[in-house]
């Protein structure tokens, strides 16, 4: 990049001047500090606002309280809502929490009953602005991503499992993305399998795989054959490898990596959406 073709605007005076890097996608697993502090930036001012003569009340009191007794599993006498001591704590996550522990608070926090409305919104724009590998869906599920095309693709693949009928679906693809999130990858390969799998049977009730729902679309002229074959053989990859439909025999077996879960995360939400848009466009699955 040259000098006359920079935009100086979108980087600081240092960037520009070639002292300091330009930012970077953050990988899988990393958290920056600017990533950390921008966080808990984030949650510091919720709870700022929440607070009332030295105290955390509303819904950030009620957050914090199941937080202390279900997450940390802490007795609920021992849970003191004061600012001077609850500020200290979760700011520790932030400043010191591995990535596990910091995306798990905040994930707890999405799909808390008293979570703020526009959390998730706020949430994913701070993803967003310090470039993590990271991304929030569904309102409530926090995924990795490895493109934008990626988080595009699972986010509308969570607007087409939306209807009540597909809820099985939606749920195992929230379970894929969070074993994503948690490196399990047999386990994100596995639950991304089922999530179409549980599609399929809304396209044939009787179905137990994906072979027959797919002959049905064919027979409807809505799949051509050889595509049907393509999505068949993928099936069966997933379908075969040790560790990946039978985890509880063959844990830890399954010759799976980050490449491998990413990839069927991302196929299998695609796949998902195009099912459900077959099927609808062949009459099978209602508007």
């Amino acid at each position: 990049m040259t000098v006359e073709n920079i935009d100086r605007s979108k980087m600081t005076f240092e960037q520009a001047e070639g002292v300091h890097p330009l930012p970077r996608q953050l990988k899988l697993r990393e958290v920056s500090p600017q990533l950390r502090a921008v966080l808990w930036d984030f949650v510091y001012s919720l709870l700022s606002g929440s607070s009332r003569d030295g105290n955390i009340v509303g819904r950030w009191a009620y957050i914090l309280r199941d937080m202390h007794v279900q997450r940390f599993h802490r007795m609920a006498d021992e849970f003191r809502p004061n600012a001077q001591r609850v500020f200290p704590d979760v700011k520790q996550v932030f400043a010191g929490g591995s990535y596990l522990e910091i995306f798990g608070f905040l994930e707890w926090a999405l799909r808390h009953p008293h979570c703020p409305h526009d959390f998730a919104y706020q949430l994913d724009k701070r993803l967003r602005q310090c470039q993590a590998a990271y991304c929030v869906v569904n309102q409530d599920t926090i995924s990795p991503i490895s493109s934008e095309e990626e988080r595009a693709t699972i986010e509308r693949a969570f607007a087409n499992l939306a209807s009540t009928e597909f809820n099985g679906a939606r749920q195992h693809l929230k379970l894929a993305a969070q074993q994503a999130t948690a490196g399990e990858w047999s386990a994100c390969i596995r639950e991304s399998i089922n999530a179409v799998e549980s599609t399929v049977r809304c396209i044939d009730p009787k179905a137990q795989d994906l072979r027959p729902a797919l002959a049905t679309l064919e027979r409807q002229g809505t799949v051509h054959g050889s595509l049907k074959e393509g999505f068949l053989k993928l099936y069966g990859y997933a379908s075969d490898e040790k560790g990946l439909r039978h985890s509880l025999a063959f844990d830890g077996v399954a010759k799976v990596d980050e490449t491998d879960g990413l990839f069927m995360l991302g196929a299998c939400a695609s796949f998902v959406s195009y099912l459900i848009n077959k099927g609808r466009a062949a009459g099978l699955i209602k508007e």
